[in-house]
């Protein structure tokens, strides 16, 4: 990524109201006849990532302890102690890496700095289905489960990870709480009880890293989640950074195509729940087309949350009128924070997510699916992504989405080296683990000096 950098961009007179608020203050009010000592400057900065968007809601520390913080626009006027002493100004903002800057002023002037802030990144990783063809076995009873899993681990860089051993992941034990709709543990058909369950051993009874294949070539299409609730969830855009991240980091022969979702009331995107801005387009074309288009898209938050109405609706329109160069492997990438708001009930739901998953397959659509946010469904997410043959990846944080972002591309052409484990669990009550039923499951991971968790679901045949 690119490096901080601190350029200067001029000076320009002091605003007329400002220069006449700090000569009142310097003056004590007003009055007596000594001459007033000379004005401080004034810098204004501005703050930017390093795509050239500008970064609000930064806290701008000056020498003497005072802060600011800077605009929608990115902007803050920071008062400086004297007319020409020079100040070291700290800058910090949440999933940013800390920045700093070194100023100096002249008296009653505005001196404008512009400053770069790095994005801060985290390891993170996903769960596809076993591609070893090996289903899970379940006893007769109903109570005792063996399975295996595959997942993806990456660095802060996107960098896949592939010194771990069995020691480096835990099978957690799951117990349903009271206070969560739906089930933790066990997913049943219809209204079935959830039931905690318990692994044999924490840590793989197997494992073994799958290499990746040659990358080859892909169209890929990136469904971005505007509903309402992003304002809390990425309030700093990280999900339109990873984009652009994304787009600039295209091979050869690669397309994208853009596309945003967003339900009524209150929906902000130009079409709702669905604009599309088509057609796809290479690394060159797409970066100056669809740049200008994410930048926008940051104000263009509210509404509910359309999921499968919108894969829907981008998957027949990729099959008509905007269609996927012909040769190229077809994924769509769906990032939201959140579950289907507009399915009307858990049962009309499920119904809709096969729908969706049967229309892609036949399509031979792959769906790789992004969660932010311990609000996602991931028994939804999952179930897209492992009926399609691709991959759900999970954000705790905003710093995880840039590395999973970076990942998908090998992960279209299979080109991903995954880790293929293996455990088994003891279900608290007989027969919960029975056909048509699915295992929630988290994998602590530990890679470094970083842990975090891997959400799983396994569907029992």
């Amino acid at each position: 990524m690119p490096k901080r950098s601190y350029p200067t961009m001029g000076r320009a007179p002091l605003p007329a109201a400002l220069l006449a608020g700090l000569l009142l203050s310097a003056c004590g009010g007003g009055g007596g006849g000594n001459p007033a000592p000379p004005t401080p400057g004034v810098v204004k900065l501005t703050v930017k990532d390093s795509f050239g968007a500008p970064v609000p809601g930064v806290t701008v520390q000056g020498p003497q302890g005072q802060q600011v913080r800077t605009d929608a626009q990115g902007t803050a006027l920071v008062p400086l102690d004297s007319p020409t002493a020079s100040a070291t100004l700290s800058l910090s903002r949440d999933s940013f890496v800390p920045g700093s800057v070194t100023v100096s002023g002249s008296a009653s002037e505005v001196k404008e700095t512009a400053v770069t802030l790095e994005r801060s990144t985290a390891p993170a990783g996903g769960s596809l289905a076993t591609r070893s063809g090996a289903a899970p076995g379940v006893d007769a009873a109903g109570q005792q489960m063996s399975f295996e899993i595959e997942l993806l681990v990456v660095d802060g860089k996107s960098q896949p990870i592939t010194n771990l051993t069995a020691a480096d992941f835990s099978l957690r034990a799951c117990s349903p709480l009271a206070s969560t709709e739906g089930h933790d543990c066990v997913d049943g058909p219809g209204s079935s009880p959830d039931t905690g369950y318990t692994p044999l051993t924490a840590q793989p009874q197997a494992l073994a890293l799958i290499a990746g294949a040659p990358l080859t070539p892909f169209a890929t299409a990136l469904l971005l989640d505007q509903s309402g609730s992003i304002a809390d969830t990425d309030p700093t855009g990280a999900r339109l950074y990873s984009t652009k991240a994304f787009v600039q980091g295209l091979g050869s022969g690669d397309q994208a195509l853009l596309a945003a979702f967003a339900g009524m009331p209150g929906a902000a995107i130009p079409s709702s729940p669905l604009s599309v801005y088509g057609p796809f387009r290479d690394r060159a074309s797409a970066s100056s087309a669809y740049f200008p288009i994410l930048d926008g898209l940051a104000m263009q938050l509210g509404g509910n949350t359309p999921l499968y109405d919108s894969i829907d609706g981008l998957r027949q329109q990729i099959a008509t009128t905007l269609p996927a160069p012909a040769g190229l492997p077809k994924a769509i990438v769906i990032f939201t924070d959140g579950a289907d708001t507009s399915c009307n009930g858990a049962e009309a739901c499920r119904l809709a997510r096969e729908r969706t998953i049967a229309a892609a397959r036949q399509e031979g659509t792959r769906l790789f699916t992004i969660g932010l946010s311990k609000r996602v469904d991931p028994v939804a997410l999952a179930e897209l992504a492992n009926g399609t043959g691709g991959a759900f990846l999970y954000a705790d944080n905003t710093q995880q989405l840039l590395p999973l972002y970076g990942s998908v591309g090998n992960l279209v052409s299979l080109g991903q080296p995954v880790y293929r484990l293996r455990w088994t669990i003891n279900a608290e009550t007989a027969g919960s683990l029975r056909s048509g039923a699915a295992l929630l499951g988290q994998v602590q991971v530990k890679a470094g000096q970083s842990s975090f968790d891997i959400p799983f679901v396994v569907g029992i045949p």
